[in-house]
């Protein structure tokens, strides 16, 4: 039977909510009057939105600032990626959360790829300044599927896999691709992201993982550890 494992990117492989949640806090801030987002817009829009343009975006609605999309978006990228789109912003702040020796030896036994909210510049840039780009057969980022459903059926058809192992850290994620179950053999699990919000094992729970890991490492420890995927 083909397997086929599939990581989501951010709060998975690699811990952008340091980086994120400066250029959410700082761009609400600056279309705010300087008035930053609170520790709970911060922790009520993670369980909203995949998105962290959306989330901001919609804070700052819900705050009733009438503010053009696109004009969020561009503050933010300009803190993320630095004003000439140049990698030079808060990107390279971002630790590494996987480890790559775990890594290799499942791409020896089992396709990998990966389907993010994240653009696939930023993640194969990630990927290659870990030294990870290898390990991973196909990526999809957020313009090339409409979604995590659309994207995990993208790589289901790449691969032509029988049975699929997902992990993503957000429950909205994970929500979406619970619906698939019916569809195709597939199992969702969920990671701990870093700094997560207390209690965010139980939201994953909740959102359909059928297991809650502590991180990527003791996920991929532990499929290195079963004598069988099936």
């Amino acid at each position: 039977m083909a397997i086929l494992l599939v990581f989501d990117n951010d709060g998975v492989l690699r811990d952008e909510s340091g980086s994120y949640q400066k250029c959410v806090v700082e761009t609400v801030a600056f279309f705010d009057h300087g008035t930053p987002a609170t520790e709970k817009e911060l922790t009520d829009s993670l369980k909203q939105s995949n998105d962290d343009w959306d989330r901001t975006h919609k804070i700052l609605q819900q705050r009733g600032i009438n503010v053009d999309f696109e004009a969020v978006k561009k503050h933010f990228q300009d803190l993320y990626l630095g004003e000439g789109r140049d990698f030079t912003g808060y990107i390279n702040d971002e630790p590494w959360l996987a480890d790559n020796t775990s890594l290799a030896k499942l791409a020896d036994k089992y396709p990998l790829a990966i389907v993010s909210g994240a653009p696939i510049e930023e993640i194969k840039y990630a990927l290659k300044r870990n030294r990870a780009l290898d390990f991973f057969g196909a990526i999809w980022g957020m313009f090339e599927c409409d979604g995590k459903n659309d994207g995990l059926k993208k790589a289901i058809a790449h691969f032509g896999a029988q049975k699929i192992l997902f992990c993503d850290d957000r429950p909205s994620s994970l929500r979406e691709a619970s619906k698939l179950v019916g569809d195709y053999d597939i199992e969702v699990y969920g990671i701990i992201p870093p700094n997560a919000p207390e209690g965010w094992n139980q939201v994953l729970k909740d959102a359909g993982a059928v297991k809650v890991y502590s991180s990527v490492r003791e996920y991929c420890a532990e499929l290195l550890g079963r004598s069988t995927l099936l």
